[in-house]
């Protein structure tokens, strides 16, 4: 029997990467986890604090297990992308590793650090591996097909479904820390899925939800209905999550979509855009409509400043600008912000966690640099895409990749999870390395 040759070893190779990366796609959400070292301090949610390797870490180092043996046994130069993402994203990584120097907790920031690591190098795999939109598109899919088969029956059924294997919650709706809507004294069930919250996976599914609208509207006859079978799910799922960040999420990035294309005069796919708008709301009109109380208290009016969401989100923000302005430097330490809440302020009206705006949240553990190289990812891809707009209005995959950008940013806004969270991080470097390697690829 002849020995395999090199060549055929390196395929292999990258084919199981390729697999390993599409699983760590399609687990992103879920919230099983191995708990390497319980670290509770009390009253803070363990999670900030525990080490902990989830079913997405062990995807991501089995691709870049086998992505490394694939460098090793022939060896190829690497592309870092666009600089406008590479450089920053050094930036906050070395941020993150100066943070451990005085932090609050230099072991937890110490294991935050190893897992910056790990996602630049998942940021060079894709700019590097993944040419092929289909290796991100099929594995989102299937993402929301997986979450939405658990997502919607939970709604239906206003309690968990049995799946506590796979690291489903109990879900109980008059159970305190339950995520709820309450109106009139009826407590609803929010959507979990098998995700840790509904705002994470709401967070998740708008951002698949606006890949795969991307592929509706820009791809080919057969791509367009596989991409439907997950849409509409996931669309209906979306709601169940009552995500009021993620519902915003998905506006901002489809709007975006198809406001370029009219801009565009791209009038066949701003129809596509529109049929499916109006499919997308036969399907969910009927949840609305039967749950119409529930969504205008998410609503309230408009007038955030009577909703006590936002309430405990603005006196969150305003704790951490008081972290962040005595601790500018070098930060509290990468990951430490619900800690660093818990020592500064142990009488603090709400839990222990970090404020919900993922920008104070990095100048809070990495301080001033941290900030600044975040910030720069944030808009130098707006301020490059205004710049040649209508060269990258004409790339279905420049105008897919800054949707999801903007639905990323916009979800930052209000939530810390595109942060600290692993399925947020995953998307969060995802949609960078995409972005990255289009732009590179078109210099």
């Amino acid at each position: 029997m002849r020995a395999p040759t090199y060549s055929s070893l390196t395929y292999w190779l990258n084919l199981l990467a390729r697999v390993f990366f599409a699983l760590g796609i399609i687990l992103a959400p879920l919230r099983w986890r191995i708990v390497l070292w319980s670290r509770p301090t009390f009253p803070v949610y363990p999670d900030y604090t525990n080490f902990l390797i989830y079913a997405s870490d062990i995807a991501l180092i089995g691709t870049l297990g086998f992505w490394g043996l694939s460098l090793f046994l022939l060896p190829r130069k690497l592309h870092p992308g666009s600089a406008s993402i590479w450089i920053p994203l050094i930036g906050l990584t070395l941020a993150g590793f100066v943070s451990t120097f005085g932090g609050i907790d230099p072991v937890l920031s110490w294991y935050q650090v190893i897992r910056l690591v790990l996602l630049f190098l998942f940021y060079l795999y894709i700019v590097n591996e993944i040419i092929a939109p289909a290796w991100v598109l099929v594995p989102v899919g299937l993402q929301l097909i997986l979450q939405s088969m658990v997502a919607i029956p939970q709604s239906v059924l206003q309690n968990s479904i049995g799946l506590s294997a796979l690291g489903e919650l109990r879900l109980d709706p008059n159970a305190a820390g339950t995520g709820i809507v309450s109106v009139g004294g009826l407590r609803s069930l929010r959507a979990y899925g098998l995700a840790d919250h509904p705002n994470i996976l709401g967070g998740c599914l708008a951002f698949g939800l606006v890949l795969l609208l991307a592929c509706i509207v820009y791809g080919k006859s057969r791509s367009r209905w596989l991409a439907l079978t997950a849409f509409l799910p996931g669309l209906l799922a979306l709601v169940m999550t009552f995500s009021r960040s993620a519902w915003l999420g998905f506006f901002t990035g489809s709007l975006f979509i198809v406001g370029v294309d009219a801009f565009a005069h791209k009038w066949d796919s701003v129809k596509r855009a529109v049929m499916l708008g109006c499919l997308g709301l036969l399907l969910v009109g009927p949840f609305i409509i039967k749950n119409i109380s529930l969504f205008s208290s998410r609503v309230n009016g408009l007038d955030l400043s009577q909703d006590p969401a936002m309430q405990e989100r603005a006196y969150l923000i305003g704790a951490g600008n008081t972290i962040f302005v005595e601790h500018s430097a070098l930060g509290v330490g990468l990951g430490a912000s619900p800690l660093a809440m818990k020592s500064r302020f142990p009488d603090l009206r709400t839990n222990f966690q970090p404020p919900h705006y993922t920008l104070l949240e990095v100048a809070m553990e990495t301080g001033v640099f941290g900030a600044t190289f975040y910030f720069l990812l944030m808009v130098l891809p707006v301020m490059l895409f205004l710049a040649r707009w209508r060269t990258y209005a004409e790339q279905p995959i420049m105008v897919g990749a800054f949707a999801l950008l903007l639905a990323l940013m916009v979800v930052g806004f209000f939530d810390y999870y595109p942060w600290l969270n692993e399925a947020g991080r995953i998307w969060q470097w995802l949609a960078w390395a995409v972005w990255s390697g289009a732009r590179a690829r078109m210099a």
